[in-house]
């Protein structure tokens, strides 16, 4: 079962039902028949507005995806606390494996630091504050014995390149060109999920391409591409952090198939 079935989940999705599997999607309502269409079965619920009585499908692995929400209103922390307890408490005792998308945004480390899974985790925004109590959430919840837990850097991949926008509006990006922009692409983040069902549970792994850029350099390379004018920063200080990912590449994943940015944007999206 896929709750939030996006950017990320589709794909895991699709990558499971062309196994064979049945697999379960959420959605709030407005998605059902097009999940219906490609095979997989849609589940209307919002887990921020989910009934204690509420029954879940007894499936082998749950994976908790819900991105950002754009209602008015629904806070990270309403989705990634009290949606995901509300999803725990729903599940079936039977229920196998649960599979936590966290953030790299649980690091708060701004001086461009290496950070894996042993590393302190002090967030500074409201997105990684979240996260971190979903993952310690999971943790003392009678499921998390046997979770596993993904702390994903930024997503991107076809139709999703970080700040292409920006190149091509001319909008200044705020913040420091300096900074570290940690990412990794989407089909190796679904295969990472698709692999943490699989393996040893109880596990907390950081998935990046492990070859963060700063800002600038990658700003630079992708307005070439768009054969547009790299816009300028304003603002911002500190280096950020560098995501390490020596467990998940080796032991949850054998290798990367984009091992940087340059590899996975070969088509650049909007």
């Amino acid at each position: 079962m896929i709750v939030g079935c996006g950017y990320l989940g589709d794909r895991v999705a699709r990558c499971w039902r062309d196994a064979g599997d049945t697999v379960y999607a959420t959605t709030r309502g407005h998605r059902s028949e097009v999940l219906s269409r490609s095979g997989l079965r849609p589940l209307t619920l919002d887990v921020t507005h989910l009934p204690a009585t509420t029954a879940l499908p007894r499936v082998d692995t749950v994976v908790f995806a819900v991105g950002r929400d754009r209602q008015a209103g629904v806070t990270m922390r309403d989705i990634h606390v009290t949606g995901l307890r509300a999803v725990l408490d729903a599940l079936p005792d039977d229920t196998g494996r649960v599979i936590y998308v966290s953030s790299s945004g649980v690091y708060g480390q701004n001086a461009g630091e290496w950070v894996d899974e042993e590393s302190t985790c002090e967030p500074v925004s409201a997105g990684g504050r979240a996260c971190l109590s979903g993952e310690r959430l999971l943790s003392t919840h009678p499921r998390g014995d046997e979770a596993v837990v993904l702390r994903l850097a930024g997503l991107y991949g076809p139709g999703r390149a970080p700040y292409a926008a920006h190149i091509r509006s001319t909008t200044p990006i705020a913040g420091s060109r300096g900074a570290f922009l940690n990412l990794v692409h989407v089909d190796d983040a679904a295969a990472a999920v698709v692999a943490a069902a699989a393996c040893g549970g109880g596990r907390t792994y950081a998935v990046s391409d492990g070859h963060p850029p700063t800002r600038g350099e990658y700003v630079e390379w992708l307005s070439a591409r768009l054969g547009m004018p790299a816009p300028p920063f304003e603002g911002g200080t500190g280096l950020g952090k560098r995501v390490r990912t020596s467990r998940a590449v080796g032991k949850l994943v054998e290798r990367l198939t984009y091992p940087s940015f340059r590899d996975g944007l070969d088509t650049v999206g909007s």
